[in-house]
C-alpha cells in the first residue's frame, strides 16, 4: 500500500484518479490512516509517495461504506444494468420527465419492476421508475416515476 511521507502511517482507503487537461499527468491520490492526510504519485508508477495535505472535503471519498439496501430492494449489477437502462429508453417518450435524459440504474426492487436511477445530469438526483416491459414508447406518465432526491431507495416501491 505504501507509507504515509509525514508520519510514516500506513496509506490505504480508495485510490482516487485526478485527471487533469490533456497534457497533463494524472495522479492517484491515498490518504494515510493515522494522520488522515493524502499522498499523491504519478498514476501507474511505483514512485514513492508525496504529501498532499489535508483535504477534509474529500474525507467522504475515503470513510463512505456502502449499507445493505433494504428489502425488497437489491443493487443492480453491471451484468442487469444494460437491459434495464435500455428499457427505461425504450418506454420513455416525448413529454416524459426522463425524456432525453441519460441515467444508470443503480438498484431494483425483487418484488415489481420498480427501478431505481441516477440522473446523470445531477447524479444526485434518484428517479424510481415502474418499467412496463412492453419494449416501446409509453404515452406519459408511464413509465410511472417518482422523483426522490437525494433519497434514493430509502422509500418504499411504489407497489
Amino acid at each position: 500500500m505504501g507509507a504515509c511521507p509525514s508520519c510514516g502511517g500506513a496509506l490505504a482507503g480508495q485510490t482516487l484518479t485526478r485527471r487533469g487537461p490533456a497534457g497533463t499527468v494524472s495522479v492517484e491520490v491515498r490518504r494515510c490512516e493515522s494522520c488522515r492526510r493524502l499522498a499523491w504519485r504519478p498514476e501507474g508508477t511505483s514512485d514513492g509517495w508525496a504529501d498532499a495535505g489535508a483535504d477534509p472535503s474529500l474525507d467522504y471519498l475515503f470513510d463512505w461504506q456502502p449499507e445493505p439496501l433494504p428489502s425488497p430492494w437489491a443493487l443492480v449489477t453491471a451484468q442487469e444494468r444494460p437491459a434495464l437502462e435500455s428499457e427505461l429508453l425504450a418506454e420513455v417518450s416525448r413529454g416524459h420527465p426522463l425524456f432525453g435524459a441519460r441515467v444508470i440504474a443503480i438498484a431494483r426492487c425483487e418484488g415489481c419492476d420498480e427501478v431505481v436511477f441516477s440522473v446523470e445530469a445531477d447524479p444526485a438526483r434518484f428517479v424510481s421508475v415502474h418499467l412496463t416491459w412492453r419494449g416501446g414508447p409509453e404515452p406519459p406518465p408511464w413509465p410511472r416515476t417518482r422523483d426522490l432526491g437525494d433519497a434514493a431507495v430509502a422509500q418504499p416501491c411504489q407497489s
